[in-house]
């Protein structure tokens, strides 16, 4: 019987059936969707309230609790408390590939340099940077354990900056005013600690920020010192590392002493050139949501050569000429990995262990709700009923 005195044709038919299906195909993407947010902002909220209360909270009360082993076995808080920092490292994994990020070596394979003392000179882009570094050097040797990181101190005074603070890691602060007073108190940093808890690897961004705050006056940089500009990164600032070699680095030809004079020195400078696609740089709240510009932007790249140290690279004016060189390079390659989506030399994907980010959670939320139930608990409800007591 047709109504509204309407016929429908066969064709008409078909229009409404396939109508039908789109829309319901949309509403399920929709849905789909939505669904996706959902798991992805639960995961974000878990991931950022894990790596920046409960792990530095754990890390820094155990090795607050471990302190009392240096004055009876030194080598025994070591071994403990960088057993402790590869549990974090695998964490911060474990956020890395939340976000679906991935990670391409390219050039020379650093397996073999894992158990050297090295210095570690990375381009700086943004705060996914240290991501890359993460997950490419976790599985080598003991890096992620004994590495030495020298920061800007815009994160002291968090709970990740005291965490770091307690691994021996070195803050730095900005500025050409504060450079000397800087430069110093890590040269006493590195005499008084690299040595006493066996670090390896000392990392930093000599560029002094992310690229994009210097770029403007790196360029202007380069113009006033009759420097040719560099366009994807700038020259870098050979203050730290300078102090890093002065102290660390080799005292004669025969390798087997720091300038120093407390243990084995430095003996490769590890340059790393980090690409993202494109040259666009992710922001860190749109990889923890999973909002990447596009299917590969979560797709990293890093360029490692290894140089060996030279002797006369103590004198910071010979280490200067040096690494304008290099990041001459260093610009170049970046240059035509974003033209053509890769870096020179052979590459190898990283493989995360599934297995140690997984055990990494469950012993980072046990060691925390140990410590809240028999420290953290009891010296709020203390504190709590001593301040309500004044009244």
């Amino acid at each position: 019987m047709l109504k509204s005195g309407l016929i429908e044709t066969d064709d008409q038919k078909v229009g409404v059936r396939v109508a039908n299906i789109d829309g319901s195909e949309r509403a399920d993407n929709t849905h789909m969707i939505e669904i996706r947010r959902i798991i992805q902002l639960v995961g974000a909220t878990y991931f950022f309230f894990m790596t920046i209360w409960v792990v530095p909270v754990a890390c820094v009360i155990t090795v607050l609790m471990l302190f009392p082993l240096m004055f009876f076995s030194m080598p025994m808080f070591n071994y403990l408390e960088h057993k402790l920092c590869g549990m974090v490292n695998a964490h911060w994994n474990a956020v890395a590939v939340f976000c679906g990020t991935t990670v391409t070596e390219y050039g020379t394979n650093l397996s073999s340099y894992a158990e050297e003392k090295c210095l570690l000179l990375a381009n700086h882009l943004g705060l996914l940077d240290h991501f890359v570094l993460m997950q490419s050097l976790n599985e080598k040797g003991s890096i992620r354990s004994r590495w030495m990181w020298v920061i800007y101190n815009i994160w002291k005074y968090t709970p990740l900056g005291v965490m770091w603070t307690s691994h021996g890691n070195f803050f730095v602060n900005g500025g050409a005013t504060k450079r000397d007073s800087v430069i110093n108190s890590f040269r006493d940093h590195l005499k008084n600690s690299y040595y006493k808890y066996d670090f390896g690897w000392v990392i930093m961004y000599p560029e002094g920020s992310r690229f994009y705050l210097v770029k403007k006056t790196g360029r202007a940089f380069a113009e006033k010192n009759n420097l040719k500009p560099l366009d994807n990164c700038v020259y870098p600032r050979t203050g730290a590392a300078h102090a890093v070699l002065d102290v660390l680095g080799p005292a004669d030809d025969s390798f087997t002493l720091s300038r120093c004079g407390k243990g084995a020195p430095i003996k490769y400078i590890i340059d790393a050139t980090i690409g993202y696609r494109r040259g666009v740089v992710p922001d860190i709240s749109d990889a923890m949501m999973g909002d990447w510009a596009t299917v590969d932007a979560p797709d990293f790249a890093v360029h490692y050569d290894v140089i060996p140290v030279m002797k006369e690279w103590a004198d910071e004016e010979k280490l200067k000429e040096f690494l304008y060189e290099r990041y001459a390079i260093k610009d170049k390659l970046l240059a035509e990995f974003y033209k053509t989506g890769s870096f020179p030399g052979k590459q190898s994907k990283i493989v995360p262990n599934n297995y140690e980010m997984s055990l990494a959670q469950v012993f980072w939320g046990a060691l925390y709700y140990a410590h809240y139930y028999y420290w953290l608990r009891p010296l709020i409800v203390y504190g709590w009923t001593s301040f309500i007591s004044m009244f």
